[in-house]
């Protein structure tokens, strides 16, 4: 057979043969109004060819004719008035907790838009009250625990199981702090789950058992009962968290301290829904010693390591662990420095806490990224002090030493994360959930217009990331970027302009630099050759419309590994759901 190019139109789409020797697999050519690589080598392009699961050429339809001259392909325009990114990444998200959460009766001081409708946002005590009433009572006379999250005591009040027993005598009520680190139980579900007194001597003054509130480690002795998954019910909520994954156009997520045990249960669950052939993006697992029951000094660095022969195609394990320093941030149990807080109480140690350059080491020394649970400036310099211990012990290189969440911190601390190579990946919705609030209660407007400080880390040469850490906020990249970028709050109070992002470096922190933080830029986060096929496309340009426009930028779908996989939209519509 000569070696020549023969053109053929088959279904109005280009084809080539290509030369002895070359792939028989056809390429696909995507066309688009944009491309946005993120690559500053070639940052925007119109085509991009893709072969299986690989980028093969970036650019224009023109540039692209050497490969197209000679390799069989046919040409997609259905993003001809598109605008394609990099699949977005998400790369602190919670499956499994969503799926528990996101499925009892929401009672935030916040909308909830899922699937199935909208739970409407309460932002006072009698409203609460009257709403847990009411989905109580549309509940029915049910004898199964109900479940209600969202509940936030700034907004709502101290709720204590004397205030629910009044309006649940009977039936077990179980309500989760918005932050999910406080829950708190009537008389009938100490009952039922046989939680007596004696348990506030496991964790002193993190237990309140007469007002039947548990909360950050006291939370462990409900472990044993209360959290028991039921299978059916589980899939059906991790189906929706990756519902929701692929609504906000993310392609990979991170689960930084919620891996399973491979063998389990809930492995198996994950397997089942995460882990399907349709699922369009990739889940990567860090492990860390609460989701595992275990202590750092039971060996754990070795079981970590190989629990990576259970990775699947879509369920990851990395070389990676998860520590805990303080508190949450939405219960202000964040551990804050001078000069403390307003109404002088004091923020909570979580996991670790003062203790964590033992639990640390094992793990450092066999070359592990460490990712730190912290919020407060206080907690911070706890997680710097250890670092610069591991540091000085051991030292390493190209490391990824990651602040997780960082609601709260100084500049000298920026400086400091700067010179010892940490990294920061923020929750994206601090500023917009809690900075209005935070102003008036807690730590005053100062400190709340200097939350998730971003553009000073950037300005320092911290590298960031931004995630959603759902369900503590919801998968929407964009509205972390738009977030990020104008520095406003739900309400529209432009809180700390100067610590805001260009909307380049706020994408950047969703793609690249978010892969940069998995140790996989070499694969995504960017539209390059050779990398994974993954590409969120939107109907608009995010750099052409006005920056309060980009959050309700439409989501047409993502490409996952090549395929294709629109979004389908559903009506929202005001719901009020009954608990389990």
């Amino acid at each position: 057979m000569k070696r020549h190019a023969a053109c053929v139109l088959v279904c109005g789409a280009l084809w080539l043969w290509a030369p002895s020797g070359a792939s028989a697999q056809a390429m696909t050519v995507y066309q688009a109004k944009k491309i946005v690589t993120m690559d500053p080598s070639l940052p925007v392009a119109t085509a991009v060819a893709v072969r299986g699961d690989r980028i093969v050429a970036v650019g224009t339809p023109e540039t692209l004719k050497p490969w197209l001259a000679v390799h069989p392909h046919r040409v997609d325009d259905r993003f001809k008035d598109k605008v394609v990114f990099p699949g977005f990444i998400d790369p602190h998200l919670h499956p499994g907790l969503g799926a528990s959460l996101l499925q009892t009766a929401i009672i935030a001081p916040e909308d909830w838009e899922l699937p199935g409708g909208v739970f409407k946002g309460v932002k006072d005590r009698a409203s609460y009250l009257t709403r847990l009433g009411e989905l109580l009572k549309k509940d029915g006379a049910s004898s199964e625990p109900f479940v209600s999250w969202g509940w936030n005591v700034y907004w709502h009040g101290q709720i204590t199981r004397q205030d629910l027993d009044r309006i649940a005598p009977t039936r077990p009520v179980i309500i989760i702090q918005r932050s999910s680190h406080e829950r708190v139980l009537n008389t009938a579900a100490l009952s039922l789950f046989k939680i007596g007194p004696e348990v506030e001597a496991e964790v002193p003054g993190q237990i309140d058992w007469k007002a039947g509130r548990f909360w950050e480690n006291g939370q462990a002795v409900l472990r044993r009962s209360v959290d028991a998954a039921r299978p059916d019910e589980h899939r059906r909520g991790l189906r929706l968290v990756a519902d929701l994954i692929h609504r906000g156009g993310v392609t990979t997520i991170s689960d930084p301290g919620g891996a399973p045990m491979p063998g389990t249960q809930t492995w198996q669950m994950l397997r089942e829904t995460i882990d399907a052939d349709d699922t369009p993006f990739r889940t990567l697992l860090v492990p860390g010693a609460r989701s595992f029951d275990a202590l750092p000094g039971d060996g754990l660095a070795a079981k970590f390591t190989k629990l990576s022969e259970a990775s699947t195609r879509r369920l990851i394990f990395t070389k990676g662990e998860k520590s805990f320093v303080d508190g949450a941030m939405f219960a202000q149990y964040m551990q804050m420095g001078p000069p403390g807080y307003i109404d002088g109480h004091a923020g909570e140690w979580l996991g670790a806490g003062l203790k964590l350059l033992p639990e640390l080491r094992p793990f450092w020394n066999a070359g592990f990224d460490i990712n730190i649970h912290v919020n407060g400036d206080k907690g911070v310099d706890v997680t710097l002090d250890t670092l610069q211990a591991l540091q000085d012990e051991r030292p390493r290189f190209d490391v990824r030493y990651i602040l997780q969440h960082l609601g709260f911190s100084r500049q000298d601390q920026v400086v400091r994360m700067a010179r010892l190579g940490a990294m920061v990946s923020a929750t994206g919705y601090y500023l917009y959930f809690l900075g209005d609030k935070w102003a008036e209660v807690g730590v005053g407007p100062e400190r709340a217009d200097q939350m998730t400080r971003m553009g000073s880390l950037v300005r320092n040469g911290v590298k960031i990331a931004l995630h959603s850490d759902l369900p503590m906020g919801p998968v929407k990249p964009l509205l972390a970027v738009w977030s990020h970028a104008t520095r406003k709050t739900s309400s529209g109070t432009v809180r700390g302009p100067q610590e805001a992002l260009t909307l380049d470096q706020a994408f950047r922190a969703v793609t690249i630099d978010a892969a940069w933080s998995l140790r996989m830029d070499h694969e995504i986060g960017s539209i390059a050759a050779g990398k994974k096929a993954d590409f969120t496309v939107l109907d608009e340009d995010p750099y052409t419309v006005p920056l309060d426009h980009v959050k309700d930028i439409n989501v047409w779908g993502t490409v996952f590994e090549g395929t294709v996989r629109p979004v389908t939209h559903t009506p929202s519509r005001t719901i009020l759901a009954g608990g389990r």
